[in-house]
């Protein structure tokens, strides 16, 4: 049954593919829209914009545990590869509605403070559309 009435953060998660990344503690989805600048002698010296492009991303941090399911090894290696992935906001309910989309991992930090948990941090930039959807 799909989840009814508001969500608790603690259950969405960011996907890869059919998987979800290992020991994240927080995700996040993002859309923005360009600017085109049509500022002109017209304007009376007020800008003026023109809706751009529209931009997406998915992004997530979490804990590094280097025996995870779906972790740090993992995203080093799509990070180094460059391929484009799907890239799922959802929780792991089958039936509840979620954002997925083509995605490149476009940023990758690890952070090691002393004395504190070993942390990384993912960001996925759409290419093409982000789509909400069921199944």
């Amino acid at each position: 049954m799909a989840t009814a009435g508001k969500i608790n953060g603690h259950n969405l998660l960011v996907y890869v593919g059919a998987t979800a990344i290992s020991h994240s503690t927080t995700c996040s989805v993002s859309l923005s829209t360009g600017e085109v600048n049509v500022t002109s002698k017209d304007s009376l010296k007020w800008a003026s914009f023109l809706p751009g492009a529209r931009e997406w991303t998915i992004e997530t941090s979490g804990m590094v545990a280097l025996d995870a399911t779906y972790g740090v090894e993992e995203l080093i290696a799509l990070k180094q590869s460059q391929a484009t992935s799907t890239v799922k906001f959802a929780t792991s309910d089958s039936a509840d509605r979620f954002f997925s989309g083509t995605a490149i991992l476009t940023s990758l930090t690890m952070d090691a403070p002393d004395e504190a948990p070993a942390t990384f941090s993912a960001t996925f930039e759409g290419t093409g559309k982000l789509k909400f959807a069921k199944t």
